[in-house]
């Protein structure tokens, strides 16, 4: 049964980043992010505010993502903030969350 809600959260939403390498290569890394899911006038109005203060809204937590020495990096606003300076990240996070948004299934991380 389809039910609306106020607030909807996803957790452990599987997405993918992709970063490219030398010599034309990708590789591609599997990531699982929490996203409170808008609604369409919510949506619209932070994602014109540009990727920082979307992602401050709609990321809630995540795995998966490292720091420069292999470690966890721990889900907090400055690293949200770091982590969305990085185009390869935002492009993931985007794409994962539309996807989530409009109840498109996505492929559980291996």
């Amino acid at each position: 049964m389809f039910q609306l809600v106020s607030e909807r959260i996803v957790r452990d939403w599987p997405i993918q980043i992709s970063v490219a390498k030398d010599g034309g290569k990708v590789e591609t890394y599997d990531v699982s992010l929490d996203f409170k899911l808008l609604d369409a006038p919510d949506f619209r109005t932070f994602s014109a505010q540009g990727d920082d203060k979307l992602f401050a809204e709609v990321v809630r937590g995540w795995s998966g993502i490292f720091d420069a020495e292999g470690q966890p990096l721990p889900f907090n606003p400055q690293n949200l903030a770091a982590v969305c300076r990085n185009q390869s990240f935002t492009a993931g996070a985007l794409q994962g969350y539309m996807k989530a948004m409009s109840g498109v299934a996505s492929t559980k991380n291996s």
